[in-house]
């Protein structure tokens, strides 16, 4: 069951879901560059993790990020300050031209969709050539995908050659990856305070020991060639018969 828009902002008010923001957008960011100008939106619930990159490219950026939150979860207001720069959308239809937006950032978005080819796809279609996607997906692998008191213990987890597998068919060719959030999760006194530090240390041990999978594509504008050669099927031919004396 998808999470709605009010639990997952209380998660994200608690010290847990703050060091979890930081630590994933930390890898975010590592893996999306700095692009003066360029259109972001994110899709599922992503506010978090706006905030963090629109605050890494400086205050004017601001305005370039829009929140798009599917119609199942709810919408809420973003940016605290200002004039909202959030919509309730349907997420396989975005209210957006074609190759229009430079960057996607999807979280809490496609686990929780019905039809993952088709919101990639919708993806796909909004970015422009050689625009860059980031997907942050629960790491079916780690412990935080089964933990129900967070956001990312709800949906369908996804492996890396899963999601690698799912991405590539869509046109959306991973690029480089992360894990994030090593150690898993509770709520003793403290845990939020370690959480940072661990990730370095166990970091070390693994890099895909994180509970969140971080997945960077662009968009691929040529077509897909076929796996393997395509034989033609033999057809019947009509023939004419002759006539008998």
């Amino acid at each position: 069951m998808r999470p709605d828009v009010l639990t997952l902002h209380r998660f994200y008010e608690t010290r847990l879901g703050t060091q979890a923001a930081q630590i994933i957008s930390a890898r975010v960011k590592g893996l999306l560059p700095t692009q003066t100008g360029a259109i972001t939106i994110g899709l599922g619930y992503t506010l978090p993790y706006l905030d963090a990159l629109a605050g890494s490219e400086g205050e004017d950026s601001l305005a370039k990020f829009l929140a798009f939150m599917p119609e199942r979860q709810g919408v809420c207001h973003w940016p605290t300050l200002g004039d909202s720069q959030t919509a309730l959308v349907d997420q396989y239809n975005l209210p957006l031209a074609d190759s229009s937006i430079d960057r996607v950032l999807l979280v809490h978005a496609l686990e929780h969709a019905h039809k993952p080819t088709h919101l990639l796809r919708e993806v796909w279609r909004v970015l422009a050539p050689g625009g860059q996607v980031v997907v942050v997906v629960p790491n079916r692998m780690r412990t935080w995908s089964a933990a129900e008191a967070t956001p990312f213990g709800h949906g369908k987890p996804y492996s890396k050659s899963q999601l690698f597998r799912l991405m590539t068919e869509q046109m959306l060719p991973p690029e480089a990856w992360q894990t994030a959030l090593m150690m898993p999760p509770t709520n003793f006194l403290g845990a939020a305070n370690l959480m940072r530090v661990s990730e370095h240390f166990m970091g070390m041990m693994g890099k895909n020991l994180g509970g969140a999978l971080i997945v960077t594509a662009r968009k691929q504008v040529y077509g897909a060639l076929p796996k393997k050669t395509v034989k033609m099927k033999a057809r019947p031919v009509l023939t004419h018969l002759r006539e008998r004396h």
